[in-house]
């Protein structure tokens, strides 16, 4: 791997992303919503993995524990806004068919290399089967309470609204005063750079990886290039880059595509692989070029030159991206009155 950034992908993130918690917990009540508690236990169980990940990736001045006192404050109100959604699907008798869990359960399932290590995993999470389908089964009812309450009544952006955001994007690119506040200006210089990169000049690469640790001794390093060496001279043989890199690469995420790495622009790939490949002609394969990952042969698909968008190229993208911020405003309203009807005790946070 050389990259720096439906209905049931949401779903297959959400199930078995944490992992137990091997202290025992001695049970109390830290929120209580409408009479339905959220116990410590269920609460530590959830949030341990989440604080564990932002305490090893944070920097040391955001890992203090005032900030991961914030972020387990957070992480209940998450928890807190999950039961209620819970429960106004119930009361709202929100029905999903036995097909659409199935096939939500058939997605996390493919998550898994094997059906043992599926149930491998139920059994670590303390769930069974049945309690599973359940898990499936509620996040299908708040999934659709959300479509009727929110997504539903939302209207569709107009083609003047679109226009008037691609404008207000090719002001940011040009530099020009943008005339909005801070939150709306930051929110404009990441579409900004999105254009900008759609828009610059792009390759389609693919690659045959082998993989080498900066650190390795020398007898691993030794080994890594004779293997990348050999991969080329059944290149310079005739042989199919493709389906040498089916046999050779060690890159998973492109290896069974045939080493494809599809279009990337400048700033998307590690500095000497990107060198190489930006300067290869299409159809042009490289010698060994040795990066962070290891030793890469790369082989030019295509090329895209640099290029102004046009409104029409991105209209429908502008329309989905202000649908999806008007229904992400009416979301947080609709939460907020649901959230004020609703009687919730909670504890202060350890």
């Amino acid at each position: 791997m050389v990259s720096r950034h439906g209905i049931f992908a949401v779903l297959a993130a959400t199930f078995f992303c944490v992992s137990g918690v091997s202290a025992k917990v001695v049970d109390s009540t830290v929120a209580v919503i409408n009479g339905e508690a959220i116990m410590k236990s269920e609460y530590a169980k959830t949030i341990a993995p989440i604080v564990e990940q932002y305490q090893q990736s944070a920097p040391p001045a955001e890992a203090t524990p005032e900030k991961i006192k914030e972020l387990k404050t957070r992480l209940l109100d998450q928890m807190i806004d999950d039961r209620l959604l819970k429960q106004e699907a119930v009361k709202q008798k929100i029905k999903v068919g036995k097909r659409d869990v199935e096939e939500g359960i058939k997605q996390v399932k493919t998550r898994f290399p094997s059906e043992a290590e599926f149930q491998s995993e139920l059994k670590k999470e303390n769930l069974t089967a049945v309690q599973f389908e359940k898990r499936i089964e509620e996040q299908l009812m708040v999934m659709k309470l959300i479509e009727t309450e929110v997504k539903s009544k939302v209207s569709q952006p107009t083609d003047e609204a679109a226009r008037e955001l691609f404008n207000k994007i090719q002001a940011k690119i040009d530099g020009k005063d943008t005339g909005l506040d801070e939150k709306a200006d930051e929110e404009l210089s990441v579409l900004s750079k999105l254009f900008s990169r759609a828009s610059a000049e792009q390759v389609r690469a693919r690659h045959i990886l082998v993989t080498l640790d900066k650190n390795a001794p020398m007898a691993d390093k030794t080994a890594a290039l004779n293997k990348i060496k050999k991969a080329q001279k059944e290149l310079k043989g005739g042989a199919d880059f493709g389906e040498l890199a089916k046999k050779y690469s060690d890159d998973p995420g492109s290896k069974t595509r045939g080493g494809d790495l599809g279009f990337f622009s400048k700033g998307e790939m590690v500095p000497e692989f990107e060198k190489t490949a930006f300067s290869l002609n299409v159809g042009q394969v490289s010698e060994p070029v040795l990066t962070d990952f290891g030793y890469h042969i790369i082989k030019v698909e295509e090329k895209k030159a640099s290029r102004k968008l046009g409104f029409e190229e991105v209209q429908n993208d502008l329309k989905q991206f202000l649908y999806q911020k008007a229904a992400q405003a009416k979301y947080e309203t609709w939460l907020k009155d649901l959230r004020a009807k609703s009687n919730i005790k909670v504890n202060p946070v350890e």
